[in-house]
């Protein structure tokens, strides 16, 4: 679960890094940055592609993991699980990172905390090609590599989280909820135990409208079919989303979900 503060960090999260209408940030040399040398870091989504603690690499899990920072030296993003907002120093040609919020979800995957445990303290940023590296005091680095938003439509969106008010709790062991926005106006998934399948209509003002939810009737353990019902309440009626990055949340009267973009294949 997330503290209220924390939830509030998460929702500055879907809030300042911009939506699928927004421009984005511009690519290396565009405008002005406040990096005194190295890479152009502001502006830019970045996905981390890999973590190599101790000599060991990682990868992110299969949600992904990235962050943004904008021009006045706010980071925000994920690694993976939990959102994480905070201030960077980018003076200098390093990167200070100061204190992160973030929220409280148990996610059962170790890479975040290891994640963190390098994006800390003084980093040093070197280009490696069309990629970024964020080396720590104790040599251990992050990879970056410029990513582009993910469309609303005709991406398959992984569940990650039920949202009720100002907390969130992480999906139960063995459900694995997804939608996919189709461009013929429908929409498709799991709920984290039967297939669904509803007629979905995107407003330019943030909204969408679904229709009732067609579903598949199997019998799942009380844990999946809780978080079936929970995803079941957005169906026959109008939902506000939100698209940041590769980042989805549906809320409807104070309840809702988050979701991640699928990589590639999944």
């Amino acid at each position: 679960m997330i503290s209220s503060a924390a939830a509030l960090a998460a929702l500055g999260l879907l809030a300042a890094c911009g939506d699928e209408k927004a421009t984005g940030g511009g690519g290396a040399g565009s405008g002005q940055t406040s990096v005194a040398t190295g890479p152009e870091l502001t502006g830019v989504q970045w996905g981390v592609e890999s973590l190599t603690v101790g000599g060991k690499k990682a990868q992110p899990p299969r949600g992904g993991a990235y962050f943004e920072i904008s021009k006045d030296g706010r980071v925000q993003g994920t690694f993976g699980c939990n959102s994480f907002s905070g201030k960077v120093d980018l003076t200098g040609g390093t990167v200070k990172v100061g204190s992160l919020a973030r929220t409280e979800m148990h996610c059962g995957d170790d890479f975040e905390d290891r994640a963190f445990s390098v994006f800390e303290g003084e980093l040093k940023a070197k280009a490696d090609g069309d990629k970024v590296e964020l080396t720590g005091a104790k040599g251990d680095f992050i990879t970056l590599k410029r990513v582009e938003p993910a469309p609303l439509t005709g991406t398959k969106w992984q569940v990650t989280a039920v949202l009720e008010g100002d907390t969130a709790a992480s999906l139960p062991k063995g459900a694995k909820a997804h939608l996919t926005f189709g461009k013929d106006g429908r929409v498709t998934g799991n709920l984290g135990c039967n297939n669904v399948n509803a007629k979905a209509t995107v407003h330019k003002n943030g909204t969408l409208t679904l229709g009732p939810a067609g579903t598949t009737r199997k019998m799942c353990p009380d844990d999946q079919m809780k978080t079936e019902r929970a995803l079941l309440q957005l169906f026959d009626g109008t939902v506000d989303y939100k698209v940041t990055h590769r980042a989805l949340t549906l809320t409807k009267n104070g309840s809702g979900i988050s979701a991640n973009a699928a990589p590639s294949g999944q």
